[in-house]
């Protein structure tokens, strides 16, 4: 039997509870959103405010075909020469090394073709059906004026880099994409103030921007409060359980007794996760980005740079500059010594930038070993439901991910397999 088709207007049949949210970035703020539609009623509980740790700093590119997970095949061999390149995207801080041990075996392994091919398909279930899930926010929400639709770009500068871009393309196709190879003739059209040097571009029509993650975020938790919810500034210490199985949530500053419980605290899950039942292998991939102002002459879309392994960002207040997948504890200090060798690069591809910093960044950015989030109901109790390891794809993947929670603890068919995003995955399966 087929699945139902993706939809967001159904019928829930369980009657009101009461949802501990824990977690206030997009993933968090999503769940909230769509239980709260479902008649929940909702707390969000978090020690900073809605949106101001991954979400902050993400480039609020809503992208279908962001498909391709950071460990891919023939990685193994090209590690040598990427932690050798000062300017190379990947960066290992060697005093975490024995810490991250178990989560790199892992990535290793999940470079094997195979793997990567399953990987992409769970994270292509989920991204189709993002701009679905934005389409009810923006209904319901007032955001028009925070989200573009005028598509993202990634541009080649020779015919060698494009040819490696072959592979992401057949995925691609067989996963149902789409996407548009543009000449430098089309490239231009689109982005006429790019410097004439990309003879290649891939046009992903499909995606939305947002024009400023951070308030987006905000927006959505000032809704949700709106309408009855609550929000907790607090850290969850850990979450007991009655007699009866009803989860307690515990703060610095107290505890309260909830029906459910969800969560959604991103690269600050691990510990409590494994608390209350999810074994599974979650570490950090951390992003930079550094904000300059608009140019003159400036770009209008995502833009993508292959060749260097960085994009430019066209944000409300600024444009961002962002790069780097920095593998070290959530804890370590920011390194920005990488981000800043990538300012020269912006220069040369957008003539007239200047590159003097307006503000940077470092967030940490949840990961599993194979890229693929964990959203589902905790193997150990039927009130715990999980959502985090979204990786660098939290602000596409947040609405969609609510969604599939407000799905479960409706008890309504899925329109999407949840195996692979199970809470109990090792990190070599």
């Amino acid at each position: 039997m087929s699945r139902p088709e993706f939809e967001l207007n159904k019928k829930n049949s369980v009657p009101p509870k009461e949802v501990a949210i824990i977690g206030a970035g997009i993933i968090g703020i999503s769940c909230a959103f769509f239980l709260q539609r479902d008649g929940h009623k909702i707390t969000i509980y978090d020690p900073k405010e809605a949106g101001a740790a991954a979400s902050f700093g993400n480039s609020g590119a809503i992208n279908e075909s962001s498909i391709m997970p950071s460990s891919t095949p023939g990685l193994v061999g090209r590690i040598p020469k990427m932690l050798a390149d000062p300017e190379s995207p990947l960066v290992v801080r060697w005093p975490y090394l024995l810490r991250l041990f178990p989560w790199l075996v892992g990535f290793l392994k999940n470079s094997q073709l195979q793997k990567v091919e399953r990987n992409c398909r769970a994270t292509a279930s989920l991204t189709k059906n993002a701009i679905k899930a934005y389409d009810i926010l923006q209904k319901e929400i007032n955001l028009e004026d925070l989200i573009h639709r005028r598509g993202a770009l990634k541009v080649y500068e020779t015919d060698t880099s494009f040819k490696t871009s072959l592979f992401e393309r057949q995925l691609l196709d067989n996963l149902g994409c789409a996407y548009e190879i543009l000449n430098q003739d089309k490239l231009r059209q689109l982005e006429p103030n790019l410097a004439p040097i990309f003879k290649h571009a891939l046009f992903l029509e499909n995606s939305r921007g947002i024009l400023n993650p951070a308030r987006l975020v905000t927006a959505i938790t000032t809704e949700v409060i709106k309408r009855g919810g609550k929000f907790r500034r607090e850290k969850v210490q850990s979450v007991e359980f009655l007699d009866t199985g009803q989860p307690r949530v515990l703060t610095e500053r107290g505890s309260y007794d909830e029906d459910l419980v969800v969560l959604a605290a991103g690269a600050w899950s691990g510990p409590l996760a494994k608390k209350l039942g999810a074994r599974v292998t979650l570490d950090t991939e951390r992003g930079y980005h550094i904000k300059m102002q608009h140019p003159s002459k400036t770009i209008s879309r995502y833009v993508q740079f292959a060749d260097k392994r960085f994009a430019l960002v066209p944000q409300e207040d600024s444009l961002q500059i962002t790069s780097i997948v920095e593998l070290a504890s959530v804890k370590a200090k920011p390194d920005f010594r990488r981000i800043r060798r990538m300012l020269p690069h912006a220069a040369r591809v957008l003539p007239g930038l200047n590159i003097a910093e307006t503000s940077i960044w470092m967030g940490a950015r949840p990961s599993t070993p194979d890229n693929v989030p964990v959203i589902g109901k905790s193997e150990i109790h039927e009130n715990v439901f999980f959502a985090f390891g979204h990786s660098h794809l939290g602000m596409t993947m947040g609405p969609v991910t609510g969604s599939i929670i407000s799905d479960l603890i409706a008890n309504r068919e899925l329109a999407i397999d949840l195996t692979a995003y199970r809470s109990v995955r090792p990190f070599w399966w």
